[in-house]
């Protein structure tokens, strides 16, 4: 993977001359031969120049791809979209594609797309080759249990499979995660992976009447929702957390509620807002 003709690009562009990208970093004659594609540098000179041109290892990626996602990224859209159209032979084929390029590339992500596609169609009632969820958490949870330590993948791919898992073993992965996020709380990009995995396991405990732990992670969730300046990601959240105080009994008044509801309906968010109402009518029943 030769970079340096894509660093070339971005830096003619931006209208950089190539003594001053590579003052402090390497000498010009070693960023001319890079941008040849006859030399490549340390990881560390590569990161200070992606710095200088203000881009990140993703975008650069991205571009030397010529704007496309790369492979994994892409059939995980394509699993999601079709799942999202209920497109069930779609998700079929882009689940088989992705255990065949882990059966030629044995890279563990290909797997996960491939469970995660089977998981689709059971939640369906349209199973392939994978019948039960529990085969799937099966394979989950050793996984996740045998990482030393979570990153950004780990916590993606327990939000991914929530649905497959038991109550209680989502409040043991989502301690485990509250516990490794610690870890990520000076990284904005990690924010909204981390607001929305504390919010659905909230919403998986709600759904059990567990409102103590679903507290727990509303709790958790409501401040990384400040940060991320999601409007719906917050109003969405205090939904939650609002139902979840009036199951403990912690306040008697549905005025914040009833507040948060309007405002979905009042920013046209009709769907979200008539899948809310089912849920409060299911934990209080009578209340609006």
């Amino acid at each position: 993977m030769h970079l340096g003709p894509v660093i070339k690009r971005i830096r003619t562009s931006k209208g950089i001359s190539q003594s001053i990208l590579a003052d402090g970093i390497m000498s010009r004659s070693n960023l001319s031969r890079f941008e040849g594609g006859k030399y490549y540098p340390g990881y560390d000179k590569l990161i200070l120049i992606l710095d200088k041109l203000e881009m990140s290892l993703e975008e650069l990626l991205f571009l030397y791809y010529d704007y496309a996602q790369p492979v994994k990224r892409t059939l995980h859209l394509s699993l999601v979209e079709a799942a999202n159209r209920y497109e069930y032979d779609k998700v079929r084929a882009v689940s088989r594609e992705c255990r065949s390029l882990y059966g030629a590339t044995r890279t563990e992500a290909y797997h996960h797309l491939y469970l995660l596609g089977q998981g689709f169609l059971i939640r369906y009632h349209r199973e392939d080759e994978i019948k039960q969820l529990s085969e799937i958490a099966g394979e989950i949870k050793p996984y996740l249990l045998g990482v030393d330590r979570w990153f950004l993948y780990e916590f993606k791919l327990l939000n991914n499979f929530l649905f497959t898992l038991s109550s209680g073993d989502a409040i043991f992965f989502g301690n485990r995660a509250a516990d490794e996020f610690d870890k990520y709380h000076d990284f904005a990009e990690s924010r909204t992976i981390q607001q929305h995995l504390m919010k659905n396991i909230a919403t998986l405990c709600l759904k059990e009447y567990n409102y103590e732990q679903s507290l727990f992670f509303l709790k958790k969730a409501l401040p990384l929702a400040d940060k991320t300046n999601l409007l719906y990601d917050k109003i969405e959240t205090l939904v939650y957390y609002e139902i979840t105080l009036l199951c403990l009994k912690h306040k008697d008044s549905t005025a914040e509620l009833k507040n948060y509801l309007n405002m979905l309906r009042q920013l046209e968010f009709n769907d979200s807002y008539d899948a809310l109402r089912l849920v409060c009518e299911r934990q209080l029943p009578g209340v609006l």
